[in-house]
């Protein structure tokens, strides 16, 4: 693939990349002294444990402050070889995390950290809960984009933007209307299927 072909994939981290729920469930329990078990029936996931969001980013703010999330070289399993498959092909990678809500700096270190430990590397780390405004910021055009997100309300930014977007269901809980896979191989099966057809004409790069 030429770079006049490559995409900009635009990527998650918690849940996509990173085993979040399944890593903050025993920090929880530990955090709150009781036996938890993780409930994917809701993207809230810590609602189940009588958590609110206030509480939640709490409890998470202290864990990536301790070091004890984020900060290690976790992925799930086909998370590297996907990615691999991904920059071989020739596309961009730009993760688009709303890790910032644990505070900016703390975040954005620990980011960098785990990337080097699992040896990815990346155009960028946007922090931001409006995902889609990363557009504007890196001068892309929403038409050469796809992103994966496990947030059906994310996916549905994306799209309002223009891109298009997956959302990520490991857990097959997902019933809405969007395109969905179960994983990144499945996300990356959808990158080559749809990429030949984002393609810019080589006659049109060239006015």
């Amino acid at each position: 693939m030429s770079a006049g072909d490559a995409l900009d994939v635009m990527l998650d981290i918690d849940g996509v990349l990173y085993p979040f729920p399944e890593l903050f469930t025993p920090y929880a329990a530990a955090q709150l002294g009781t036996d938890l078990s993780l409930d994917t029936s809701s993207w809230a996931f810590y609602e189940r444990w009588g958590l609110d969001l206030p509480g939640f980013v709490e409890m998470l703010t202290r864990g990536v402050n301790d070091r004890e999330l984020w900060w290690d070289d976790a992925t799930y399993d086909e998370v590297p070889d996907a990615l691999a498959g991904l920059r071989a092909r020739g596309h961009r990678l730009h993760l688009v995390t709303a890790r910032g809500v644990a505070g900016h700096d703390v975040a954005l270190a620990a980011t960098q950290h785990w990337l080097g430990l699992i040896g990815v590397e990346v155009e960028s780390i946007n922090l931001v809960d409006d995902k889609p405004s990363v557009l504007g910021r890196l001068g892309l055009d929403p038409h050469r984009c796809i992103a994966v997100d496990d947030g059906e309300h994310h996916v549905e930014s994306w799209h309002a933007a223009g891109v298009t977007a997956v959302v990520l269901d490991r857990w097959g809980k997902y019933t809405g209307a969007s395109r969905s896979v179960r994983d990144l191989v499945g996300f990356l099966e959808v990158v080559d299927g749809l990429a030949p057809s984002m393609v810019i004409p080589t006659e049109e790069r060239i006015r």
